[in-house]
C-alpha cells in the first residue's frame, strides 16, 4: 500500500521507485546547458512529460496502483474521481475504473459553445471528489480545476499529482485555498535517483535545485 511521508507536499514512500520508472521512459528530462522554455516563458533545466506513461503498459499499471492505494488510504469516502484536462484525464479514468467510481474532468475554461460546461460528466452537488493531475509546477492550472469543481458545489477531498516540482508558490496557493495536496513523487527525489542512476551529475543536480528555489531568476 502506498504510504505517505509527512513532508512539504506529502509524497509517497514509494517515490524512489516511481522516480526510477519516470526516468526509465524519459518522462522527466534534464538539460542544464540548453534549458527548456515553458509556456510561461520560464527557462527550465527540467521538463516533465507524464503523458508518456500512457504508452508504457507496465509502468502505467503501477502508477494507477499507486494512485488507488493512496486514495484508499487517505480518502476512503471518495465518491467521484476527477481529472485536470488534459494530462490528468487518462490516468484519472483508469483510477476511477479500478475503484469502480464515476469519472468527471475539469477544463481550463468553459466551452464557448454547446452547454458551455467547464466540468464535464455526471455528478451531484456535494459529491466527494479526488482530483488527479499529471504534474504540478506553479499550481496555476490545478487551481483553475479546483475552483471549477468548487463552483459546481462539489466537495474536493484532495488533489494528487504524479510529480511536483516542489515550488513554494504552488504549496502556498494550495495552503491559502485549503487544498489537501499529495504527490506520488517530487523533484528532490527524481534528482536523487537520477544522480544514483548516472543520468545527472551532482553539479547538474545542484543547479536544478537552485532553479527550484527561484525559477524566474535561475541562470545556467
Amino acid at each position: 500500500m502506498a504510504t505517505i511521508e509527512e513532508t512539504p507536499g506529502k509524497i509517497s514512500k514509494e517515490a524512489k521507485s516511481i522516480a526510477s520508472d519516470l526516468l526509465s521512459i524519459g518522462s522527466v528530462k534534464f538539460n542544464v546547458a540548453e534549458p527548456f522554455t515553458w509556456v510561461s516563458g520560464i527557462k527550465s533545466p527540467i521538463y516533465c512529460d507524464n503523458r508518456l506513461i500512457n504508452s508504457h503498459v507496465a509502468i502505467r499499471d503501477r502508477m494507477v496502483g499507486h494512485f488507488v492505494d493512496l486514495i484508499k488510504d487517505q480518502y476512503p469516502d471518495v465518491e467521484v474521481i476527477s481529472g485536470v484536462a488534459t494530462g490528468g484525464i487518462p490516468l484519472g479514468v483508469l483510477v476511477a475504473d479500478r475503484l469502480k467510481l464515476p469519472f468527471i474532468y475539469a477544463r481550463q475554461a468553459a466551452k464557448e459553445h454547446g452547454l458551455k460546461k467547464q466540468v464535464e460528466g455526471s455528478y451531484n452537488e456535494g459529491d466527494k471528489v479526488v482530483l488527479i493531475e499529471d504534474h504540478i509546477s506553479t499550481g496555476g492550472s490545478s487551481m483553475i480545476a479546483v475552483n471549477a469543481l468548487r463552483n459546481e458545489k462539489l466537495n474536493l477531498l484532495g488533489l494528487i499529482s504524479i510529480m511536483t516540482y516542489s515550488f513554494n508558490s504552488a504549496f502556498e496557493k494550495f495552503a491559502e485555498n485549503k487544498v489537501d495536496f499529495y504527490s506520488l513523487c517530487n523533484l528532490e527525489t527524481v534528482l536523487e535517483v537520477a544522480v544514483s542512476e548516472n543520468v545527472l551529475t551532482t553539479p547538474e543536480k545542484d543547479s536544478i535545485l537552485l532553479f527550484k528555489q527561484s525559477p524566474k531568476d535561475w541562470k545556467n
